[in-house]
């Protein structure tokens, strides 16, 4: 189990938490909660609601999303150590638009939408930077998206469109 002050230097180095000051880590650090997952372990489900932002450790996290059913997927993305996942759910009460699963041995700081919320509200700065984290990654869906539909017949686009279920 990490030490707060482990915890500290762990999110000194996530480049969203640039800047803060040692007493606003700490008060981050604080209300992170650890988790342990096996390679395998389900983080989360697709539909599930549970905001929160998870934060990396050590270990790998695939995140993918079911197109047509569970056996029907599509590989979005690998977060590694230093990485983050989750952060829309800190603005967005929604259920998951993925799911989440450990590749490996997988150590995660979890920060619960609600806790976030009142640390947030007294540090602005980091609101800003996460804004730019979720336009960065919602262009790069959009780019995504595109590569996959470039040649596709418009009923083909909307069979695409239909199964991504926004």
């Amino acid at each position: 189990m990490l030490s707060i002050d482990e915890k500290i230097t762990f999110l000194t180095g996530v480049s969203s938490f640039n800047g803060l000051t040692s007493t606003q880590y700490q008060s981050l650090a604080n209300i992170c909660r650890e988790e342990y997952y096996n390679a395998g372990d389900r983080i989360f489900n697709q539909g599930e609601t549970d905001g929160a932002l998870f934060v990396v450790i050590e270990g790998k996290v695939l995140l993918e999303r079911e197109i047509l059913n569970k056996f029907n997927t599509v590989s979005l993305n690998t977060v590694s150590a230093g990485d983050y996942f989750g952060e829309i759910s800190l603005f967005y009460d929604a259920p998951w638009s993925v799911s989440a699963t450990a590749t490996q041995a997988t150590t995660l700081l979890k920060l619960l939408n609600d806790d976030f919320g009142t640390f947030a509200l007294s540090h602005p700065a980091l609101l800003v930077k996460l804004n730019r984290v979720l336009s960065q990654r919602l262009v790069e869906a959009h780019v995504k998206i595109s590569e996959v539909t470039r040649g596709k017949k418009p009923h083909e686009l909307q069979k695409l469109y239909d199964g991504l279920n926004f």
